[in-house]
């Protein structure tokens, strides 16, 4: 939604202009991104911050009840049982959340997320963004700029890999055990996202 892209942007812009603030909420030790600054986000008001987790929720439940309608759902099925009511939001538990700002040149390597689901959300992307893919979507080989998801070796009939082009407000769920990387890319100005972890769990 505008009004969580309008949230976490006001939020981010403030720590990420202010170097004090983003030593202060800097994540990058955590992280294995080679980016300008990746940093947590610090939300102090409570309607909003209850606002942007049950959004954050809502992503990862429904993921998981497509996974469940789709028989996929393994794990949930052991933890919660066979004959259990569908999941809620009270199923789903943040743990960590933060931004990534990059720049020209910064990438992100291959690497997986903790927990059950992970996520990213697209919160700026530099003007010339849309020229350089036109002219990248001309070689062989497309990827500057954009997310990869790769499961598997390469086989007859079916593909080990997924990309992604970022765009203001796409809101992509995984598993968190998948892997993924970002391609450089040379326009300039800051291309921002917001990443999460989270956890299922049977409430005691």
């Amino acid at each position: 939604p505008e009004r969580f892209i309008e949230i976490i942007n006001r939020v981010g812009d403030d720590v990420l202009s202010d170097d004090k603030k983003s030593q202060q909420w800097d994540w990058s030790h955590k992280l294995v991104g080679k980016v300008r600054k990746e940093v947590q986000i610090p939300i102090s008001d409570k309607e909003e911050k209850e606002y942007l987790s049950n959004v954050m929720k809502q992503g990862c439940l429904d993921y998981l009840n497509e996974a469940i309608f789709d028989h996929k759902a393994n794990n949930w099925v052991k933890m919660a049982g066979v004959k259990s009511p569908p999941p809620t939001l009270v199923n789903i538990h943040l743990t960590q959340s933060w931004i990534v700002s990059s720049y020209a040149g910064d990438f992100n390597p291959w690497h997986h997320h903790s927990g059950d689901f992970s996520a990213v959300i697209y919160l700026k992307v530099p003007d010339g963004m849309d020229e350089e893919w036109e002219e990248d979507m001309k070689d062989h080989y497309p990827a500057k700029g954009l997310i990869e998801f790769c499961y598997g070796d390469a086989q007859d009939f079916r593909s080990d890999n997924l990309k992604f082009k970022p765009e203001i407000g796409k809101f992509l769920v995984f598993p968190a055990w998948l892997k993924h990387f970002v391609y450089p890319y040379t326009a300039k100005g800051e291309r921002r996202s917001m990443s999460f972890n989270a956890h299922m769990l049977i409430p005691e």
